[in-house]
Order: structure tokens, then sequence, then C-alpha cells
């Protein structure tokens, strides 16, 4: 992927002199003598170090670290990760999960990247240990190991971080995941994964419009709704608030965390007037409102809490209470307030937690359920000791989850929620979908703009491993063309939250075909590479951009997050203006902002453009590395469609654009092919679904036919 070939590097980075050298650049200086570089495969390398004494937890320093600049990805709270920008070793933070730096040619202007080249760090798995990066106030960078097991100690660490270097950073970071997908047999890339069956149809999720209250007579209202307003969804997520639990979720009124009582559901989805029970609820709403799929919420653990011991269907499982044990890096950022709760979870003997599993989804296929969200999966690093650790136990339970899923489920129907550790991304050989950010809070002013950026610079990496999922919105928010156009060109699911009756269906048809499926791009949507060491949140001057492929075009999208909010995303914070910055931001942008655009051209192409911006309706023709401006006030956006204009014969000039009226118009297009002869050139374009279509011809047409 990506127009920039990587140039075949015939020296490994390596430590020479002191200083850990990549391309010819000290990339990092003062290296101590207790490192350790092992070659791997097409010029990247693996680092290591030893220790003199033994133990769960290490820190090492790898050496001095000042670039030009650097973006990386950490987790500011235990479940979620978000992007940070610097230009040395101190602007790193604990629990960094990845590093991307660029080198940069000392005469090259921070505007030019094509003298670049860039230096990926991935802290991975080695063993039982998971690692991370941070840095200090001297500037050093350092990797942590930790096991999460008191007995599980080492001395030496041979393979924790992962170094590789390239011209294109898209290219670098896939190339490098394929290379760790291969080297540590622990996990599987994305092109490599059946996909769930959830992701190419428009949803709904129960939980913003409902929270624990959900009920069948909430979800019928909802889909009559729906269905009403001529958008009816084709997957539905019953989320939290329908499962057995203790305390009950009317008795819990101390706030401590419930546990899972049994499999079946509760009460309100019992008895009711829609059906016995979940099976005749199920199939009473896939008949009559078209559902084509229903997932259905649990934790990792069962719930919060885990499972009950002294459950009688639990006790089947062996669980105990299993205290938590925080992390140091952890407790280095926000603590989330969930966890003042959990001094200890019913956690199932990892022995049994296939059985648990088997059990817990044959009941779920028997009610009709195609597919789980499954949430709270990073709590199992807090309940590593006795159990090899944070990394062992994690594969026990996602190994047992994935098989699961396929083997009753019948598909590798699953979401995985509250997973951004690498213990899940490096363990992940079939979990296919996972939520790619902190959750859509339609009550939080401040979070808006960082949902939207969080999304797009953390699916960098896991876009890699996973379809990034970038949770659910309101289609009658504020700041729903905000929210809408960026899910259009995420590469991730479409579904909203809406409360029955408070729907935006004008939005809605932006995004979704007559027949419930959704024009979704090709890849996972990532920043553009000159915008990927731009803070787009609170510099006061850089605008999002975010790029896509479809089948025959591209799509770059450009949002203002400016003036919204601040880093990390905390409740009740105040964003203060930068000095001298005003809501009017102004940014370029050009049709070689879609990385892989190469991708879909043919011998024909001469370098031209056709570039249509849906929100203004306008048209225009330029050369691929042509830029003009873009001007947007805070909270707005544009979507523009890159179509390659294709010649055809000596005068003929054709771009197929899609439809019009959706975010991601090329979305639409399928195929183009063509018949020449000496009178006449019959252009035939192939495309999905019905609506307001349009092309660019710089010749009038004889004549248009629909077949």
């Amino acid at each position: 992927m990506g127009s920039n070939e990587d140039v075949m590097i015939t020296v490994e980075p390596g430590v020479k002199g002191g200083s850990f050298m990549v391309r010819g650049t000290a990339v990092l200086t003062n290296v101590p003598g207790n490192i350790m570089v092992t070659p791997s495969t097409d010029g990247s390398v693996f680092v290591g170090a030893t220790a003199t004494s033994s133990s769960s937890h290490h820190v090492f320093n790898l050496g001095i670290l000042r670039v030009h600049r650097l973006v990386c990805l950490f987790r500011f709270k235990i479940w979620w990760m978000i992007p940070c920008f610097g230009t040395s070793g101190g602007d790193i933070p604990k629990e960094t999960q990845m590093l991307l730096l660029e080198i940069r040619n000392q005469e090259t202007s921070i505007q030019e990247t094509d003298n670049n080249y860039y230096v990926l760090i991935l802290p991975v798995l080695d063993g039982q240990f998971r690692t991370t990066l941070q840095g200090t106030p001297d500037n050093e960078l350092q990797f942590c190991i930790e096991s999460g097991d008191p007995d599980v100690q080492t001395t030496k660490i041979n393979e924790p971080v992962f170094v590789n270097s390239g011209n294109n950073p898209f290219k670098l970071i896939r190339n490098s995941i394929k290379i760790l997908e291969k080297h540590m047999g622990t996990f599987k890339h994305i092109d490599n994964k059946q996909k769930p069956e959830h992701i190419d149809w428009f949803g709904w999720n129960t939980w913003d419009a409902f929270y624990y209250n959900v009920d069948p007579q909430g979800i019928q209202d909802g889909l009559e709704n729906f269905s009403n307003g001529g958008c009816p969804p084709k997957f539905l997520t019953i989320d939290e608030g329908w499962q057995n639990i203790f305390p009950s979720y009317e008795e819990n009124t101390t706030g401590e965390l419930a546990r899972l009582l049994n499999f079946e559901e509760n009460a309100k989805f019992k008895g009711s007037s829609l059906g016995n029970n979940l099976r005749d609820f199920i199939k009473s709403i896939k008949q009559k409102y078209g559902l084509k799929y229903v997932y259905m919420w649990h934790a990792l653990v069962g719930y919060w809490g885990g499972v009950l011991p002294e459950s009688e269907v639990m006790k089947n499982y062996n669980p105990k209470i299993q205290p938590v044990v925080q992390s140091p890096g952890n407790l280095s950022h926000v603590v989330c307030s969930t966890l003042d709760n959990m001094q200890g979870i019913g956690l199932i003997d990892p022995s049994k937690i296939h059985d648990f599993y088997k059990d817990y989804h044959s009941y779920q296929a028997n009610c009709g359920v195609d597919g789980v969200k499954v949430d709270v999966q990073n709590v199992l690093e807090l309940l590593g000791a006795g159990y090899g650790g944070r990394v062992s136990l994690t594969r026990q339970y996602l190994g047992a989850l994935e098989d699961s899923v396929i083997e009753n489920l019948k598909a590798n129907n699953l979401i995985c929620s509250m997973s951004l550790n690498t213990d899940f991304l490096y363990s992940a050989k079939k979990a296919a979908a996972a939520r790619a950010t902190e959750d859509f809070m339609p009550n939080e002013p401040t979070f808006q703009t960082l949902h939207v950026a969080a999304a797009a610079f953390n699916s960098l990496l896991i876009g890699e491993i996973v379809v990034p999922d970038w949770d659910m919105f309101y289609s009658d928010h504020v700041t729903v063309e905000f929210h809408g156009a960026a899910r259009a060109l995420s590469g991730s699911a479409v579904y909203v939250s809406d409360k029955p009756s408070s729907h935006g269906f004008d939005i809605i048809k932006k995004l979704v075909l007559p027949d419930g499926s959704i024009l979704r791009a090709r890849y996972a949507g990532r920043p553009t590479q000159d915008c990927l060491f731009n803070d787009p949140v609170t510099d006061g001057k850089s605008l999002l951009k975010i790029w896509n492929m479809n089948k025959l075009s591209g799509v770059i999208g450009v949002f203002n997050c400016q003036r919204a909010g601040i880093w990390p995303p905390v409740k009740g914070s105040i964003y203060k203006p930068v000095p001298g910055s005003g809501t009017l931001i102004t940014g370029s942008v050009s049709a070689g902002d879609v990385d892989a655009l190469e991708e879909v051209v043919d011998g024909n192409w001469r370098g031209h453009c056709a570039v249509y911006a849906y929100l203004s309706g306008s048209l225009k023709t330029m050369l691929k590395d042509a830029k003009f401006e873009v001007a947007l006030e805070h909270l707005k956006c544009e979507v523009f469609t890159v179509s390659t204009i294709r010649a055809f014969g000596e005068d003929l000039r054709f771009a197929p654009i899609g439809f019009l009226d959706m975010y991601n118009s090329g979305g639409a297009l399928e195929a183009i092919n063509s018949e020449n002869n000496s009178s006449e050139c019959k252009i035939m374009v192939t495309i999905r679904g019905c609506g307001h279509f349009g092309t660019y011809s710089n010749m009038k047409p004889k004549s248009c036919t629909v077949t």
C-alpha cells in the first residue's frame, strides 16, 4: 500500500560507538552496555536487555532520544489509548504502545516529506512479559517489561522491542505487523482473518438509548421508529442491562460491582408482551423488522465483577475471588473510577474458561443470537498473579473466546471492547473487530472531536490487526455531521444509539443504502502523512485529514477538531484557546493525500484526478500533487472523493464519482469497463445501490443508460 516504495535496507539498525544507528543516523545516543540487538527480517531488529537481578518488573534505559518529530500511542486509562506528540524522549508518556519517529533531512522543511524516512518502535510481547515505552525528563527512552505475576521473573529479555524503518509510514507499519505476525506466531494480521458479518450493515446499539434500562418494549419502539423513517437497521446490539446479575440492576444502590449469576436473560426479557423469553423476542423482531444479526453484550469475565462464586451455575467453572493489582504504568495516568470498586473479581478457573464460553454462547445461539460484543477485556491484566501473568491469562481467555464464538455462533461475529492493550493485540488470532477509542459520550461536549481524532490515530496500529470500531453515535446530536462524516470514511461498522423518536434520518441516509448496507471504505481510516505529527486537537492551527480507499477511488475527510477539548478526555476538562488562534483553521489538501491511490490506476492514468467535495457540491480537476486550501470553522468538516481520470482513446477523459448524496460517494463504485471502436467509446460503470449518481467527463456523452 502506498506510492513511495521503501528502499531495501542492507544494514540493520544497531549500536555503534554508543549510539543506536538507523540508516546512518544516530536515533539514540548514550546507549547502555546492557542493551542487545538481534537482527530480524528485511532490515528490522529486536532490542533486548539484561538486568543484574531477577524481577517480574524491569525498566531499562535505551538511550537519549532527540528527533525532529514523533507521535506515539499510549494508554491514558487502562481500557483506552490516545495519541501524543513531541520532539524528544521526555514527551513520551508511560504505557506507550507505539512510537513513530520522523527522521528529517536537515535541509528539509517540516512541510516537505519526500526526503524523510520513519523509524517505528513497537513494544511487543516476549514470552510471559508485556512491554511498554516511556520517556524521562532527561530525554531518555526507556522500555518497561512486566509479567503481572510476582512468581514470573527474569534477568534477561531478548525480543521485547521491535524496530524497523521505511520511507512510507503506512507501509512501514503494515510491513512491520506482518513481520511480527510471522515471527511471533501469536496473532494474525487483519488480512488473514475472517471479518464479522455485521460490519457492512447499518446497526443500532441500545446503550446510549436506554443504558441499563433496556427492555423489549423499548427495543421494539426504537425499531418501529427506524422502520417508519425508512432506515431500518440490519444489525442490533442489545448492550448491557439484559443479564442476570447480583446485586440486580434494581437492587444495586451502592455502586458495588455486580457479578454474573447465570446465562439466562433477566426478568425484563421474560414474560413480556413481546415473548416469553429472549428466544421468542429475538425471533419476533427479526421477522417483523428484517434484522439480519442480533448481538448480545457481555464482559470477558462474565460481568464487571466477574461471576458469583456462590451461584450453583457458576460453581461448574471453579471461580474464586481474585485480588486486583494495578501496574505502575496504569497508576501514572487516569485511574478509571470503576476500579475503585474492583476489590476482587469473581474469576473463572482458566482451565474451565472454554467450557464457560461454550455454555454461554450455545445458550445464546439457541436464542437466535448471531454475535457478541465482549467488553471489559483489559481487566485480565489486573488478575495475572498465580496464573502465569497477564499475557498467559489473556491468551487463555481470548483463545477460548475466539474459538467459542466461531464454534457456537457459526461465524466470527465478535466485537472486542475495552481491549486496547498489547496483551490483546498481539494475542488476537481470530478476533477481527475491536473498539478503537473511548466511548461516544453524547453529554460531554469536550469529548466529541477527541473521539474522532483518537480513533483515526489509534487505527494506525490496531487497523493492521482488527477492523477498528469507531463506536456508536446519535444521529440527531449537535455534532452529528462531524461524527457521520468520520464514520463514512473510517472503514468501521456504522451504527447509532438513538433514543426512540430521536433520529436524524437525513444523516443516516448519507451513510446507508436503501437495502440497509453501508458504503464501507476498504481500510482503516488514518491521518494523512502530513498530519501524523501535528496535534489536531490542541495546537490551535492544524486540521485533521483522514484518508481511505474504495474499490475505484480514494476519499479524504477534513475536520476542524480544534478549540473543543484537551488530551486526555476527562470529564469537566476546560479547553484554553491557544493565544492568537481563531475558530477558522486553514489547511491544504491534495489528491495525493490518499496514500494508496495508485492501487486503483491503470496504464492510461496521467496523474490527473477529479475531486468532488461532498458538502459544497463542487468538482475540480487537478494533478495528484497539486494542492488547494480548505478553511473550516470549529466542528466543521468536508469530505472529498478523489477519482483518477482515465484516458479512453486520444480525446476522452473520464472519472466516475459515485453517489453525490452520500458522504463516501465513491464507495458505490464496483467496477469500470469500456468498449472502443473507431466511431464511439462505451464506458460501463458497475455500482452498488441507487442514488444521485455523478461522473466527470471532458466530453458530453451522447447518451446515458441505466440497466
